[in-house]
C-alpha cells in the first residue's frame, strides 16, 4: 500500500489530510498557496522558472537528468498516472 493517494485533483497522506491539490493547470498546497504551475509537458515554479519536464514515462529535471518512472511514481502514491501526478509529487513529496 502507498503512503499516498491522489483522486485526480487531490493529494492526501496515509492519515487522509490534504497536502495538495491541482487546480485547472495550478498547482496549490493545503492552505491555496500557489506553488507552481503545468504547462504542457512542463513542470513551472511559482516564478515561470521549469523546474521538471514529464515525457509520459519519465520525470526529468530541468536538466534533463531522471527523478522518477511513472512505475515508481504509481508505487508512491496511489491514483491515476499522468503529469498532474508528477507534479504534486515533485512538489510535495520529493521536497
Amino acid at each position: 500500500m502507498a503512503d499516498f493517494s491522489f483522486d485526480g485533483k487531490v493529494l492526501r497522506n496515509s492519515s487522509g489530510q490534504k497536502m495538495g491539490e491541482i487546480d485547472r493547470t495550478s498547482i496549490r498546497a493545503w492552505n491555496s498557496a500557489l506553488l507552481g504551475q503545468i504547462d504542457r509537458r512542463n513542470i513551472r515554479d511559482s516564478r515561470g522558472k521549469k523546474v521538471a519536464e514529464f515525457d509520459g514515462k519519465t520525470l526529468k529535471d530541468d536538466l534533463g537528468n531522471k527523478l522518477i518512472s511513472l512505475k515508481e511514481l504509481q508505487e508512491t502514491v496511489d491514483g491515476e498516472g499522468g503529469i498532474n501526478l508528477a507534479a504534486l509529487w515533485y512538489f510535495f513529496i520529493k521536497k
